[in-house]
């Protein structure tokens, strides 16, 4: 167990969103860095569970000095370090192990350029990296990254028609300011299980899913602990689930806090 360690008896597991819950809106986690860094020495897992690509969080992980599994895409997929667990617990693909759970991007892509012939739908895939830079307010290079999706889409907007076509074939959730698309087969809920199954090989496990919108509504229904944190408006989102936390601060001020309160027990 030299990648994590317990906390007392038990294995702490924080499941994380990242947009408006660990980082802010400019994409900074300076509010919750001395938290983190703890949370880092002692070895709890921070388990990124998040929309964003594999490609995107490949770069969160190393700024922030990250080394544990992580779930992209929605729970489309588990990364897994290679070596992590001692064993193999998925298929290998570069550095990592993975656990796959959704529909590949092509498919879903081919059936957004069907529904285009009908409806209006503007989405990730369909933009130049500026123009995602523009809408999203990131760079152009994490703008390319975010276009890189390997198992769901990104929408910007479409018509109501279309998305109710979507919603037969693929599960369509808000992600806040966007609509992700992905297979039926993965959530972050089902991701976290999945997961949680093989960290409980190695002791008791309690975890922990800290978000902040609707998306993250199946990550916090699986979890021990649910936490919302609010968002910049001052709100929480609108979620209906037993024994649901919410932070009295935002963003990552408020994902601090409730890791000291219900991790380290400060």
């Amino acid at each position: 167990m030299e990648n994590f360690e317990k906390v007392g008896d038990k294995l702490y597991l924080i499941f994380t969103d990242l947009d408006g819950t660990l980082v802010d809106e400019n994409y900074s986690w300076e509010k919750a860095l001395s938290v983190l860094e703890e949370v880092k020495n002692k070895k709890i897992p921070v388990i990124y569970c998040s929309a964003k690509t594999k490609s995107e969080q490949d770069v969160i992980r190393n700024r922030m000095g990250v080394s544990h599994p992580f779930i992209a895409e929605n729970g489309s997929a588990v990364y897994v370090p290679k070596g992590y667990f001692g064993k193999s617990v998925g298929e290998e693909s570069g550095d990592y192990e993975i656990i796959l759970l959704g529909a590949k991007f092509e498919e879903i892509n081919e059936d957004i350029k069907k529904l285009k012939e009908k409806y209006k739908i503007k989405n990730f895939y369909s933009l130049t990296s500026e123009e995602v830079a523009e809408i999203t307010g990131l760079d152009v290079e994490s703008a390319g990254r975010a276009k890189k999706r390997e198992f769901g889409e990104t929408v910007v907007e479409a018509d109501e028609e279309a998305l109710e076509e979507l919603k037969k074939k693929f599960n369509v959730v808000s992600g806040g300011r966007f609509m992700q698309v992905f297979g039926k087969g993965a959530d972050k809920g089902k991701a976290i299980n999945a997961l949680s199954e093989v960290y409980k090989k190695f002791g008791e496990v309690v975890t922990v899913g800290i978000g902040n919108a609707h998306n993250d509504e199946a990550m916090l229904r699986v979890v021990d602990i649910p936490i919302l944190v609010k968002n910049p408006d001052g709100n929480w989102a609108d979620l209906k689930i037993d024994n649901l936390h919410k932070a009295e601060n935002i963003g990552p001020a408020g994902w601090a806090e409730v890791v000291k309160k219900f991790v380290l027990g400060e």
